[in-house]
């Protein structure tokens, strides 16, 4: 009864839980939505009166302005007509002079006459002068009363308008200020996110590559003859081992062996270069010893990548391969030969910084080692020739093979992504090592998540 209510009860609290959570969810996007269009909506209303109140200033402005004009116009006008006035008193004052008692007695009668004209124009010149004098006096004091009016109006209307653009919702002008604070950053990025890649490959094909190109070679050893040899490969392995040999391997590669073997845990491939080890992935091995008998028979297969094949590749004794730690699951040497595992840095090759390979490992003979890759492995032997190949099909090769990374041969397939920016030119005389298929990155994941969103989107497309 209780295996039946338990489930039961599990099922029901889960539905109550998700139940619960699309309530809250619904809730609190309704809560949100219901406060920004409120916000929305008082917000539309402070920017409308902003825009009347800026509008109500701008033609307030405009008066003034108007009645500037006018003022200055009038007061022009009173100027003139003050000195016209002066200019009245004192022609009178001339004629008063020259209008005197011998004057008039023995004076010539028509000068007398001609300056009782003047006499009387600048009269009645005097008289109008005042008259307009007074005239414009009073548009000065209705101009002066209006540019108060407008003066005071402007004030208010600047109040209210400084009210209202201070009433601004707490939402939008964090908004505001957000977006201001990061307006630049996201141009930039959108401009990277956008035209960066087609940048990068602009520079990296045309300036950066020819120039690499041009570098010198990266050569780890002298040119000798190589007489490295495949004993088997194939999905599975089967590795003798004699009696004076033992064998070091990944524990996730061993599949069966013969119940003859001494078996213990080997913490490192190489006591002598403990780092080295560490860093190649090369410890907690298991290491296989024949206790008796002419030897014995081991079976090596990947447990995880049906894909991968082994191969048994012999180094003689005095030779040495250039070998990626991670393809190599095995090392079968003799008891009395100790395998020697060591690293050459190279930090000063531009080819380094360029294939991301700073540093080498290379495995000395007399050993056998289990070497794994995708569909199987491939040996050639250079004869002082030259090769080109894909970087990534290269695990090892001879001490004496110089490598260089070229650039691409076209341009439009390194843009599209169907070819990589490098290519691996192998030259001189030695033995290289291929798989026949390169194995799966990161940069191969991620292409693969988004070949399938795409192939998503197309198929609700219908297409």
């Amino acid at each position: 009864m209780h295996a039946l209510l338990l489930p039961l009860a599990a099922a029901l609290g889960r539905r109550l839980g998700l139940a619960l959570v699309i309530v809250a969810l619904a809730v609190g996007a309704r809560l949100v939505w219901t406060l920004a269009g409120e916000e929305t909506v008082r917000e539309g209303e402070r920017r409308a009166r902003v825009e009347a109140g800026r509008q109500e200033e701008m033609r307030l402005l405009a008066w003034r302005a108007e009645l500037a004009g006018r003022l200055a116009g009038a007061r022009r006008d009173l100027e003139e007509q003050q000195e016209r006035l002066r200019r009245a008193a004192r022609v009178l004052a001339a004629l008063e002079e020259a209008s005197g008692w011998w004057e008039r007695w023995f004076g010539d009668p028509v000068q007398l006459a001609t300056n009782a004209e003047r006499r009387r124009r600048m009269e009645e010149m005097q008289a109008e002068t005042r008259r307009r004098i007074a005239v414009t006096e009073v548009l000065l004091g209705s101009l002066a009363g209006e540019d108060d009016q407008a003066e005071q109006a402007l004030g208010r209307v600047r109040r209210e308008l400084a009210v209202a653009e201070a009433g601004q919702s707490p939402f939008w002008r964090r908004l505001e200020a957000a977006w201001t604070a990061v307006r630049v950053p996201v141009a930039v990025t959108l401009f990277l996110l956008f035209a960066g890649p087609t940048l990068w490959a602009l520079f990296a094909y045309f300036v950066l590559g020819p120039w690499i190109s041009r570098g010198r070679p990266l050569r780890l050893g002298s040119e000798a003859p190589v007489s490295p040899r495949i004993r088997a490969e194939g999905v599975v392995l089967r590795l003798p081992v004699g009696p004076a040999e033992r064998l070091w391997v990944k524990p996730e590669y061993l599949q069966s062996s013969d119940d003859v073997f001494r078996r213990r845990t080997r913490w490192l491939v190489d006591p002598g270069a403990p780092l080295t080890s560490l860093a190649a992935g090369w410890h907690e091995l298991q290491e296989l010893r024949p206790e008796a008998g002419p030897g014995a028979e081991v079976t090596l297969a990947s447990r995880e990548d049906p894909q991968q094949e082994l191969a048994a590749v012999e180094v003689p004794a005095g030779e040495a391969l250039v070998l990626s730690p991670r393809h190599v699951v095995g090392v079968l040497a003799a008891v009395e030969a100790p395998v020697r595992l060591r690293a050459r840095w190279q930090l000063a090759s531009w080819q380094a910084w360029v294939g991301g390979r700073f540093r080498h490992f290379v495995w000395r003979g007399p050993c056998v080692l289990a070497v794994a890759g995708r569909r199987g492995i491939r040996v050639e032997a250079l004869a002082g020739g030259v090769r080109r190949m894909q970087a990534d099909l290269v695990i090892g090769h001879s001490l004496g093979v110089a490598r260089r990374p070229v650039r691409a041969e076209t341009f439009w397939s390194y843009y599209r992504g169907r070819h990589p920016l490098w290519d691996e030119q192998l030259a001189g005389s030695g033995l290289i090592l291929l798989e026949s298929v390169a194995s799966p990155g990161a940069a191969a994941a991620a292409r693969r998540w988004w070949e399938r969103a795409a192939q998503g989107v197309l198929r609700v497309l219908g297409l």
